[in-house]
């Protein structure tokens, strides 16, 4: 027997055609991503960065005492009695609760109070490997995007601390794999076009998973504000489709924008205005039961957090001892650099004489440099091949990311992270063509020419950008051990230390 063909009897095996499945992906890149995520979660050994106020906030959710929680300071006692929390009252409760329930089952040190990220960035691993199954449908790229995640430099960064973004990325994810179920869903119900005429489009009330993603784009907002951002594109893809569905069925464009725009208005409200404003108000419930359901209290305390997102964070402020106007904050970032990465976080930094410790909150480069890429590419093939898949993942990204170019308060690269799952599987659905791509011989008038040996079309039996699309792949896993230390708060030496982190603006 050739060599040749003992290869194909062993990829015909059985044990390897179970291996693809898709259910087998999806548990991989779990168990990757869980390993990743909680492996020397410890590390750093204390509070860093925001965990002085996430985790002390959480700590106290659960009744530990001034010296269990780490509270400190005359101000944090106050804000205790004020506020039931630290400074984090600026931000909603759900993402505090989640890393208290670690805090509860673990103890408040640095496992207990990083547990609750981990568990929440691992499940959105697998958030998106299902997204991916959802859109692809096959094994092999449900596998390559929830590795691609998995490694992601950033999500894995966010998912090792007591941080709320990575929480964030979570519901945002759940938000988005049940909006695609409710397109499934309602799918399967719509009738085709008759010959002869316009078919029925139904617009029932009962939409499980609209309600479903409502709900979860709820949760986001319920743990940061920017949550929101989400419910916006859900909204706008909603109708987007909803648009699609009744065209379709033999209406104009118009005719179908407003019929979609009257007949799903009730439902849209409904999943992405008053569920999610009912569970925002959930999540307080706790807090008005420790203040006694002091209702008209806790109106004003979301006035004072409007207040401070609005108009109480400065970028810059007066410095008494120079007069001259510094910034508040050093690692603030732009909007517009965040794809190029210009201005990453440093979280922590520890010179231990020839080597150094950092633990830097920064992206895969082959993600968020390919995006410069894959997002144009997107909106190309879109537009050309009037597939739905690559459009929905571009609204995803851009309503998501486009609004923070008109805010005005102070921004940090870290606000990415919602939007980063959408970033990998652009740079999968573009990988993806790549390696299915093959050369075609066509005609001056664009049809594909025969081939005269053979008499069959003039397409290549090989696929020459396969290379490549495998290369993308590889990089970013061969990039992810490289950075490594920089992700994980390990010693390196200060020449490694340059290696890792190329650009000034990432030091």
């Amino acid at each position: 027997m050739s060599t040749l063909a003992r290869v194909a009897d062993r990829a015909d095996a059985p044990f390897l055609r179970r291996l693809n499945r898709p259910w087998v992906a999806i548990l991989a890149v779990t168990a990757v991503a869980a390993v990743v995520r909680m492996w020397g979660l410890s590390n750093p050994p204390s509070l860093v960065f925001d965990e002085n106020y996430y985790a002390k906030a959480a700590c106290i959710f659960v009744g530990g005492s001034d010296e269990v929680c780490r509270i400190e300071s005359d101000n944090e006692r106050a804000f205790r009695e004020q506020e039931w929390d630290v400074g984090s009252f600026v931000h909603p409760p759900l993402g505090k609760w989640t890393i208290a329930l670690g805090i509860k089952a673990f103890g408040m040190d640095p496992f207990g109070w990083r547990i609750g990220s981990a568990v929440a960035g691992t499940l959105a691993v697998t958030g998106l490997a299902l997204i991916a199954q959802l859109l692809f449908g096959r094994p092999l790229w449900t596998f390559l995007a929830g590795l691609l995640l998995a490694l992601e430099h950033l999500s894995v960064v966010l998912s090792r601390l007591a941080l709320l973004d990575v929480h964030v990325q979570l519901w945002t994810v759940a938000g988005f794999l049940c909006l695609i179920l409710d397109r499934r869903w309602i799918d399967v119900r719509t009738p085709r076009a008759p010959p002869e005429g316009e078919a029925r489009v139904p617009s029932p009330l009962w939409r499980p998973w609209r309600y479903a993603a409502g709900s979860a784009f709820g949760a986001a907002v319920a743990v940061k504000w920017s949550g929101g951002l989400g419910i916006i594109a859900a909204i706008v893809i909603s109708l987007v489709w909803e648009t699609s569905r009744r065209h379709r069925s033999g209406t104009t464009h118009g005719a179908a924008f407003s019929r979609a725009l009257f007949r799903e208005s009730f439902t849209l409200l409904v999943a992405f205005v008053i569920l999610p404003f009912l569970l925002y108000l959930a999540i307080y419930l706790p807090w008005l039961h420790h203040f006694d359901w002091k209702v008209g209290e806790l109106v004003e305390q979301q006035r004072r957090v409007a207040t401070y997102h609005l108009s109480g964070l400065k970028e810059t402020a007066l410095d008494p001892d120079t007069g001259a106007m510094t910034p508040t904050h050093y690692g603030y970032s732009r909007p517009w650099t965040w794809l190029i990465m210009k201005r990453p976080l440093s979280i922590t930094w520890e010179d231990i004489g020839p080597s150094i410790r950092q633990l830097t909150a920064i992206g895969s480069p082959v993600i968020f440099w390919g995006s410069i890429w894959a997002l144009p590419y997107l909106g190309w093939t879109w537009w050309r091949k009037r597939d739905w898949v690559p459009g929905f993942l571009l609204m995803a990204v851009l309503l998501q990311y486009l609004p923070w170019f008109l805010a005005s308060r102070p921004q940090f690269f870290f606000y990415v992270a919602p939007f980063t799952p959408f970033l990998v599987l652009g740079m999968v659905y573009m990988v993806r063509d790549l390696s299915d791509a093959r050369l075609v011989v066509r005609e001056p008038g664009g049809a594909v020419a025969t081939d005269p040996a053979t008499g069959r079309p003039a397409v290549s039996v090989w696929h020459p950008y396969r290379p490549i699309a495998w290369t993308v792949i590889l990089a970013a896993v061969g990039l992810f051990v490289w950075f490594w230390p920089v992700l994980s708060w390990g010693v390196i030496s200060d020449t490694r230390w340059k290696l890792i982190l190329w650009f000034p603006g990432w030091r």
